[in-house]
């Protein structure tokens, strides 16, 4: 019987058009729900209005997000794992489509808490399961800063609703910008339909000889040809028993602690400020709406730097301690933003800034993540870390409300959301030390070569 090992083919350090369309269909889709995810929190305050509520009241809705959100991370992407990836990427697609339509035709504010409440589960089992996709067809070497910049494409979504959410708004209503955001996304979905593949590493795993396998390669590598019952095979280990107990199998537990403290931490930062930063600016600093929604909106820009900065680090220090730099640098940024006030100017640069250092840091946690597990835990991995996140920013977002309702002043506020970002920085620095400790071999074994490269370099 003849064997081919797909390692061969997906580990070809030159991707070829068929790996980039695909890397850029699912770039297009995370920039997609991107949009759809923060329109929220960048018209929270107008939003508020039309709903006849007071603005603090909004962080209910965030709070409803964010679990939402944690619902679908810990349980949709283990059903990933089991079933695969492709349908659940469609179906996902096809839920937070269709809800963010619904968001558009609520009424009160309870009806739309639970619309975005059910929107946010199917965001989040299907980003993970995106992720866990692209990583399983990238060259170990560069799915670190791959990942990494799949979450960008996220970012530069939400910030795009920054951007065109008050012009929007202007021309018609808050509720056309859902409107767009959900035609958009249902139009996508033909699309992944007809084009987007299995994961090759999912379906060797369940049947080596299964012949879409083989077509698979064949488009990535279009000279390549197989005899009929060809038996495909990988280097990569496969795990058994329940994927979420295998997180801390095989020396993998103080890795997957610290990931989950990094991810807990800097989620509940991200998610904060994400919700509320349109909103603190026009409150403490005294800007107007579309003024302040776009400030934030800027942080598309640093958005597109963060990962530039983050791989010239990487090269010197690696991985962990590239994104304990950005941690701590975020902190001190962030912190600055209750300087707005006095000088509004220095509110586009802190913007930029947001994106640059904390969304950057975010998406180089999120690489990092995706880089440490095999491919039969990788959707688990990716789905608890962040669904530790989003527990965390369930918190986040609902005492940015409680703040602000107090009368907490911007030098209070600012550097209260921000403080966890120190311990995420600690955390790096801990993940670090351990992998620095670790012989080569056997953090390649635990953790993956992707992931043990960039923590030993």
């Amino acid at each position: 019987m003849a064997q081919q090992s797909i390692d061969t083919v997906l580990e070809q350090p030159v991707m070829g058009s068929y790996r980039w369309t695909l890397y850029l269909a699912c770039g297009f889709l995370m920039m997609l729900e991107g949009y759809d995810a923060y329109v929220v929190s960048n018209l929270a305050a107008i939003i508020a209005k039309g709903l006849s509520i007071p603005i603090p009241q909004m962080g209910v809705v965030f709070t409803a997000q964010s679990a939402g959100m944690a619902l679908g991370f810990y349980t949709v992407p283990m059903l990933a794992d089991r079933i695969g990836r492709r349908n659940i990427i469609i179906i996902g697609a096809i839920l937070f489509g269709v809800l963010t339509l619904m968001s558009a035709m609520v009424g009160t504010m309870q009806q739309f808490t639970i619309v975005r409440f059910l929107a946010f589960a199917a965001l989040g089992g299907t980003m993970p399961t995106i992720v866990a996709l692209n990583a399983e067809f990238m060259p170990a070497a560069r799915r670190g800063k791959l990942v990494t910049w799949l979450f960008i494409a996220h970012g530069l979504g939400a910030s795009v609703a920054g951007l065109l959410g008050p012009t929007i708004v202007a021309y018609h209503s808050w509720q056309a910008a859902f409107w767009a955001g959900g035609l958009l996304m249902l139009l996508f979905v033909p699309f992944l339909y007809l084009y987007l593949p299995e994961s090759c590493r999912y379906l060797i795993l369940r049947d080596p000889q299964d012949a879409r396998i083989g077509q698979i390669l064949r488009r990535i590598a279009p000279g390549l040809s197989f005899a009929p019952g060809t038996r495909f095979t990988t280097t990569e280990t496969r795990t058994t028993g329940i994927p979420v107990a295998d997180l801390f199998r095989d020396g993998r537990a103080p890795m997957t602690v610290l990931l989950w403290v990094a991810m807990g931490a800097a989620l509940c930062v991200t998610a904060t400020f994400t919700a509320w930063l349109p909103t603190y600016l026009h409150v403490l600093a005294g800007l107007p709406v579309a003024t302040a929604t776009r400030m934030t909106a800027v942080s598309a820009f640093g958005a597109i730097v963060g990962p530039i900065l983050l791989t010239i680090m990487m090269k010197r220090l690696g991985m962990p301690l590239a994104l304990m730099a950005t941690l701590l640098l975020a902190f001190v940024a962030m912190t600055c933003l209750a300087l707005v006030g006095g000088l509004p100017w220095l509110g586009w640069a802190l913007g930029a800034a947001y994106g640059l250092l904390l969304i950057g840091s975010q998406a180089g946690l999120n690489g990092l993540v995706a880089a440490s597990y095999p491919t039969s835990i990788r959707s688990t991995g990716i789905g608890w870390a962040g669904g530790v996140g989003r527990l965390t920013s369930m918190i986040g977002p609902g005492l940015g409300g409680i703040i602000l309702a107090a009368g907490w002043g911007p030098w209070e506020i600012y550097p209260a959301i921000a403080a966890p970002l120190l311990m995420a920085a600690v955390a790096m620095l801990i993940f670090h030390w351990i992998r620095a400790g670790e012989p080569a071999v056997e953090a390649d074994r635990t953790t993956g070569p992707g992931v043990a490269a960039a923590a030993r370099h």
